[in-house]
C-alpha cells in the first residue's frame, strides 16, 4: 500500500468522508475530483481490508460488552476497599492491581476545613469521599435483554379518531 493510500486511510477514519479524506489527501486546492475518486478508494481491496482492521481494532466487540456489564453487574464495592479502624478507605492500587478499577463511575474527594471559634477549639480537617459505581440492576437489565429474557411486546389495539371541531360544537 503506497503512502497517499495510507494517509488516505488515516484521514477517513478522522472524517468518516471519504470525499473530505480524498480532497485532505489528494487535491487540497481541487475539490471536483473527490467527490467521485474518494468513494472509489473505499472500494480497493487493500483499503477496505485496512479500514476493518483498524476499525475492528479500536472498537468493541458485543462479547466484550456484554463481559464488561457482566463485571458492573457482580461488582463487589468491598473488593475496592480497604477497611481499618479509621473506616473505609478507597484502595486505587489494589482496584488498578485486580482490573476493578472499570467498576467505578465517578469518585469525588471533598476537604472541609472546620476553623476553631475560641482558642480551646482546635482547627480540624475533614476529608470526604465518595464513590458512585456503575449500576449493578442497570447492567443485569441490559444482559437480559440481550438475552431475550424480557417480552417487549407493544401492543396497539382500537383506532385513533382524530375530530376537528366544527362551528355546531360551538354552539
Amino acid at each position: 500500500m503506497n503512502y497517499k493510500h495510507q494517509a488516505f486511510i488515516d484521514e477517513y477514519l478522522k472524517c468518516f468522508n471519504a470525499t473530505e479524506a480524498y480532497f485532505r489527501v489528494y487535491h487540497p486546492k481541487k475539490r471536483t475530483t473527490a467527490g467521485a475518486n474518494g468513494p472509489k478508494l473505499l472500494e480497493n481491496t487493500e483499503i477496505k481490508a485496512e479500514l476493518e482492521r483498524r476499525i475492528a481494532e479500536n472498537t468493541m466487540s458485543a462479547d466484550e460488552a456484554l463481559m464488561l456489564l457482566t463485571e458492573h453487574a457482580r461488582g463487589d464495592p468491598a473488593k475496592l476497599m480497604d477497611v481499618s479502624s479509621m473506616g473505609f478507605n478507597l484502595d486505587m492500587q489494589k482496584a488498578q492491581e485486580q482490573g476493578l478499577t472499570k467498576l467505578i463511575k465517578k469518585v469525588k474527594q471533598r476537604t472541609i476545613i472546620h476553623q476553631g471559634k475560641s482558642e480551646s477549639d482546635e482547627d480540624r480537617e475533614v476529608h470526604d469521599l465518595e464513590i458512585e459505581l456503575y449500576d449493578a440492576q442497570a447492567a443485569l437489565d441490559k444482559i437480559l435483554r440481550v438475552h431475550g429474557k424480557y417480552d417487549d411486546k407493544i401492543q396497539h389495539t382500537g383506532e385513533i379518531v382524530i375530530r376537528y371541531a366544527t362551528d355546531e360544537d360551538e354552539k
